[in-house]
């Protein structure tokens, strides 16, 4: 803050006026406000190298932006103009730096494209909000005051999505503010996209239906507890095929190679047919095995990918060396919003999908292998049998 007379009446003059003047129901548009505007404005404009006169300016704009709430709430910029007009005429301040002031007043309307830096600083400073943490607060101040003083009301979708547009429309001005503001209003506006989103959730289980969603759905809830149960059910069968097919090969590498090993002997071309059985069934035994090989499992998911949805606590292998607390901090954090809780049943639905694909490729892999060695040991048996 500037220490000269002219801004020291000033503030003095603005913060008299603004205790006085506002109602209680001011409560986005108050002192604190243009004190919070104040404070950036100086930020922007000492990270931008400004002069003495221009922070004066600015400091000036900030502190007298919002004045015009004490009359009026639309067309309020007019009325701060004339509040600051005023009181700049009747300290003599310079008419120039008047201009000045009066013409940043006139740039904190949103829609009012800025004509230089100082115009350029006021506007991002005025609009810092949307990239602070406090932002949800300040959202819903602004939301009562134009329920208030201007008779619109909203529903909550409409609320959110509106300032989600909003946000995604703005930009700010300078790189400093940019700097400052730009990370954090880019997660607000998932806030409010996540907040609308939930907002038109919870209308009712069949919006939610409509919506495509599990949760509220009991048709959907009900054909995926049958998927789950197919997926289960053809998972078994996928295991034992392979069992069977361990089982057929492992007799034939331990009965019917030795007993055919001992007319190998008295023949020795007889080995071709006997050799390729054996790869044959050491290859299908291979892929048998593959295919009822457990997956590799790290059995500890840490809260940051929970919390990102790239990680599902409902299989067994993705916690089982987590701690009950680790456990339950992240399943409660699943289950406390319906979104996580429905993501978390469709990635489940999708990763015993995928671990049955692989099954089922790699027990087809060894059942041609199977077939086409059998038939080929065979063919090669008969054709060495009619040579000899």
């Amino acid at each position: 803050m500037s220490n000269n007379s002219i801004v020291g009446s000033a503030e003095e003059y603005v913060m008299d006026l603004l205790k006085k003047g506002l109602s209680k129901d001011h409560i986005f548009h108050n002192l604190q406000h243009a004190l919070a505007v104040r404070s950036a404005a100086l930020d922007i404009g000492h990270k931008l190298a400004f002069t003495e006169e221009e922070m004066e300016v600015l400091e000036l704009a900030a502190l007298f932006h919002d004045t015009g709430f004490v009359e009026a709430y639309e067309g309020h910029e007019n009325v701060s103009k004339k509040l600051a007009l005023e009181f700049l005429e009747g300290k003599k301040y310079d008419p120039e730096k008047t201009i000045q002031v009066l013409d940043c007043i006139t740039a904190t309307l949103p829609s009012k494209q800025p004509e230089n830096k100082l115009e350029e600083v006021i506007q991002d400073a005025d609009l810092m909000g949307l990239g602070t943490e406090n932002y949800p607060v300040t959202l819903a101040a602004l939301r009562h005051e134009w329920q208030v003083f201007l008779n619109k009301s909203f529903t909550d979708v409409e609320w959110f999505e509106m300032n989600d547009q909003f946000l995604g429309a703005h930009e700010y001005h300078t790189q400093v503010a940019k700097d400052l503001y730009d990370e954090k209003k880019s997660q607000n506006q998932k806030f409010l996209k996540k907040t609308a989103k939930k907002e038109r959730k919870g209308k009712g289980k069949n919006e939610a239906a409509n919506n495509g969603k599990i949760i509220g759905s009991k048709s959907a809830q009900m054909m995926f507890k049958t998927s789950l149960r197919n997926h289960i059910d053809l998972s078994n069968l996928a295991d034992n095929k392979a069992n069977i097919m361990l089982s057929v090969n492992a007799l034939i590498v331990t009965v019917a190679v030795p007993m055919a090993a001992s007319y190998i002997s008295d023949d020795l071309i007889l080995g071709i047919p006997v050799g390729s059985l054996l790869i044959t069934c050491l290859v299908s035994m291979i892929y048998a095995t593959l295919a009822t090989r457990p997956i590799k499992m790290n059995g500890f998911t840490p809260m940051e990918n929970i919390k990102k949805g790239t990680s599902n606590l409902f299989f067994f292998g993705n916690f089982y060396k987590m701690s009950f607390s680790q456990y339950q901090e992240g399943m409660d954090y699943i289950i406390s919003d319906e979104e996580n809780l429905d993501n978390s049943i469709q990635r489940d639905l999708f990763f015993l999908g995928k671990s049955l694909g692989r099954k089922y490729a790699q027990l087809r892999i060894c059942y041609n292998v199977f077939m086409v060695g059998v038939v080929i040991s065979v063919i090669l048996f008969v054709i060495i049998l009619g040579y000899i």
